[in-house]
């Protein structure tokens, strides 16, 4: 697919700026993001993980491909980023490594592609 940005303006495209202004509540926002991924081919795989126990976990994202990222981050407030260990052992799963053995589902992880 092929975006010409120069065809984008005032003069050709006068609903843009009625579609920019109309993206006020964070509903919208996040639809509009989702439209973007879909438009670009963004796939990903979500999930929780965390037992109690194991310290690695195998995540089979299928998405068919080693270059994805990998986020991980905590279910409770804050919600706020983690850091883990994450290989790439194949194009279908990614392993996260914690040195602490997670409570059950203390995190998610989010992979895409």
């Amino acid at each position: 697919m092929t975006i010409k940005f120069s065809a984008f303006t005032a003069a050709s495209t006068p609903a843009l700026a009625d579609q920019v202004v109309g993206l006020q509540s964070a509903a919208n926002v996040r639809y509009t993001l989702t439209q973007l991924a879909t438009l670009f081919g963004v796939k990903k795989f979500a999930g929780n993980i965390g037992d109690g126990t194991n310290v690695v976990y195998t995540v089979n994202h299928a998405l068919g491909t080693k270059d994805v990222k990998v986020t991980v981050y905590r279910n409770a407030a804050p919600g706020d980023d983690v850091i883990a260990d994450v290989a790439r052992p194949d194009v279908n799963n990614v392993t996260v490594t914690f040195s602490i053995a997670p409570t059950t589902n203390q995190f998610r992880v989010l992979v895409w592609a």
